[in-house]
Parts: structure tokens; sequence; C-alpha cells
């Protein structure tokens, strides 16, 4: 058996240097694909509820999410083309959205607490989404 033998700093240095170029230089090449942005999104009204949720946009899918509590979220996604229909209830002041799925076993998608205009902004957004989809050249796997 051979013995061990300890090593420089200097070299402990060098051998540490080239380790870390080579990892960062591999992470560099690797792409991340980015997470689209919502295109549209409407907020419940804070100070009627605590938590506010949030209804996200996008140009094909509807994410809702609603707070729990602090740091605690329940997130929920549905394609465009699995919408059925929506309806927007409004008052004199808060209005809510109802996202209602074709396939009627699953849950409706409700935001409420929003403002008036803002209930009736979505529905008109997301209807003209449903009306003239974008056109969308990404792999969906």
């Amino acid at each position: 058996m051979t013995k061990f033998v300890a090593l420089e700093p200097e070299q402990v240095r060098k051998i540490e240097a080239e380790a870390i170029n080579k990892f960062t230089s591999t992470l560099v090449t690797k792409k991340v694909p980015k997470k689209p942005e919502p295109i549209y999104v409407a907020k419940a009204i804070f100070p009627f509820q605590l938590f506010p949720d949030e209804l996200q946009v996008y140009k094909d899918k509807v994410t809702l999410i609603t707070r729990l509590g602090p740091r605690m979220e329940k997130t929920r996604n549905l394609h465009l083309h699995e919408i059925a229909q929506l309806e927007a209830d409004c008052g004199p002041f808060f209005g809510h959205l109802h996202i209602i799925p074709k396939l009627r076993t699953e849950e409706a998608m409700l935001i409420d607490r929003l403002s008036r205009k803002q209930a009736l902004e979505v529905k008109d957004f997301i209807e003209d989404l449903l009306d003239n989809p974008p056109e969308i050249h990404e792999s969906t796997f």
C-alpha cells in the first residue's frame, strides 16, 4: 500500500478552481425554458378578503390561485378548450366570476370579491380568447 501525500495549499486551490470552472461551463450551456407571463391578471379586493385570490389568464389556459393563508395557496389550471361557460355575477359594487368546465364532474372555478368592472372585463377578455384563440406554435409534448 502506498501512503497518501498531503497537498500544498496552492495545489488545492488550483484543483478547486478547475472543478468550479468545469461545473459552471456545463451550467451555462443548458437552456432553462422561460415561464410564460400571464396576459391578464384579476385579483380580489384586499380589505374584503384577507388573502386575496388571483385569476391569471394565459394565451392557452386560465389559472386560479386560491390563497388559504400566509404562504399557503391552492392552484388550479384549466385550458381554454376545456371551458364550457363563463358567468359574471355583479352587484352594485362587487362581482364574482364562475368558470364552468365542459366536464361537469369537475368543480367550477370561482373567484369572488372582484370589483364589478374587473369581473366584467375578465369575462369579456376570456370570451374573446375563446372566440379567437391565438396561434400557438409550441409543442405540447
